[in-house]
C-alpha cells in the first residue's frame, strides 16, 4: 500500500521504516563490481549525509543541496592538498574543482534510490531529477611527439619498475585503450598471425586492432617472463606476476607530473593518450575509421554508411601511417 510523503513522491509504508544506512548494505549488493568501485564513495556520501532518516524522507532539494556542498568541499580538498605537496594547479580556486567527485555522487544517489523503486520501496525516485553540475572544458588536447617522448623517458628513468610503466605507455600510445583494455588484455587476445589485438573494455564491448609484429613480441615476452603462459593469463603484470590494477595508472601519473614541468597543470593521464592516438588516425583517414578505432558506437546510420562501413584493412591504412608498417 502506498502513501504520500513531504517530497510529493507516493511511498510504500516500508520505505518509512528502512534508513539509508540500512538500505546501503543492499544497494551493494545489487551494484555491478565494476560499478561498486566507482559509485562506493558516493553510497558512503549519502550514509554519511542522511544515515538515519528514513529513504522516504530524502528530497530532491536535500540531495541538489548536498551535491553543492561535495563538490565545494572536494574542491577546497584539493587546493589545500595541491598548496601542502608544492603541487601544481591551473586554478587555484575551489570551485574549479570538485566536478568529478560532484558527478559520481549523482550517479551514485541515481543508482541508490533507482534500486529502491525496483525494490518496491519506494514509487519514483527522489535522484530522478538529480543534475551533474556542468564539467569546465576539458584541457586535453593532442600530446606533441616531444611531450610524448619526455613522457616515456620519464617512465623509463623512473619508478621501481619502468618496464611495467614503458610497456603500458606504449601499449596506451599504439592502441588508444581505455584503461579497461589494459586491465582485461590476456594472452588470447594477442593475434601475432594476423598482427592484431582485441581490447575487452567498458559494457563488455569487443574491437580488435592492427598491432605491429615487435609490439605483439614485446608483450608477450613480458607476460612470459612475468609467469603468464595460459591463453587465459594477463599481459601486463607487477614483478611478482599479479596483474596490473587500476592503482598502477594513478602512481605512474603522479610520478610522470612530479618529473615533468608541465604535465602537472594539465593533470595528463591515459586518456590524453587516447585523445593523441585517435587525433593522430582522424588526421591521416578521417573521423568514421578514428570513430571505430576509438571503439564508439555510432547513432543512427545513413544507408551509405551501412554500406561502406569501417573495415580492418580500412584501420590497418590509418595505423601504418601513423605508426609505420606493422
Amino acid at each position: 500500500m502506498s502513501t504520500w510523503n513531504r517530497t510529493g513522491l507516493p511511498v510504500r509504508a516500508e520505505a518509512f521504516e528502512t534508513t539509508v544506512e540500512g538500505y546501503a548494505p543492499r544497494v551493494r549488493e545489487l551494484c555491478p563490481p565494476k560499478s561498486l568501485a566507482t559509485y562506493a564513495a558516493g553510497f558512503d556520501r549519502l550514509v554519511t549525509q542522511f544515515g538515519p532518516a528514513p529513504l522516504a524522507s530524502v528530497r530532491l532539494i536535500d540531495l541538489e543541496q548536498h551535491r553543492d556542498s561535495v563538490r565545494r568541499e572536494v574542491g577546497a580538498t584539493q587546493v589545500r592538498r595541491a598548496e601542502a605537496r608544492g603541487r601544481e594547479l591551473r586554478s587555484y580556486d575551489p570551485d574549479a574543482h570538485g566536478h568529478g567527485a560532484a558527478e559520481n555522487y549523482v550517479r551514485s544517489a541515481r543508482f541508490f534510490f533507482r534500486a529502491a523503486v525496483k525494490d518496491g520501496l519506494l514509487d519514483g525516485s527522489p535522484a530522478a531529477d538529480l543534475e551533474a553540475p556542468p564539467r569546465p572544458p576539458a584541457p586535453e588536447r593532442p600530446l606533441t611527439e616531444d611531450e610524448l617522448s619526455e613522457l616515456r623517458r620519464i617512465a623509463a628513468g623512473t619508478g621501481k619498475d619502468p618496464d611495467l610503466d614503458v610497456m603500458l605507455l606504449d601499449f596506451l600510445r599504439m592502441t588508444a585503450a581505455r584503461r579497461e583494455g589494459a586491465l582485461n588484455l590476456r594472452r588470447a587476445h594477442l593475434h601475432h598471425a594476423q598482427r592484431a589485438v582485441t581490447l575487452s573494455e567498458k559494457r563488455g564491448s569487443v574491437r580488435t586492432l592492427p598491432l605491429s609484429g615487435d609490439m605483439l613480441r614485446r608483450l608477450d615476452d613480458f607476460s612470459r617472463d612475468r609467469g603468464g603462459h595460459r591463453p587465459q593469463d594477463h599481459v601486463l603484470r607487477y614483478r611478482n606476476g599479479e596483474p596490473l590494477t587500476r592503482r598502477r595508472f594513478n602512481s605512474l601519473f603522479d610520478r610522470l607530473d612530479r618529473h615533468c614541468d608541465w604535465s602537472e597543470q594539465l593533470d595528463v593521464g591515459a586518456h590524453w593518450l587516447r585523445h593523441t592516438t585517435l587525433s593522430d588516425i582522424a588526421a591521416v583517414s578521417g573521423l568514421r575509421v578514428a570513430q571505430a578505432y576509438a571503439g564508439h558506437k555510432s547513432g543512427r546510420r545513413s544507408a551509405i554508411e551501412i554500406y561502406t562501413q569501417v573495415e580492418f584493412d580500412d584501420l590497418v591504412a590509418a595505423y601504418e601511417q601513423v605508426f609505420g608498417p606493422r
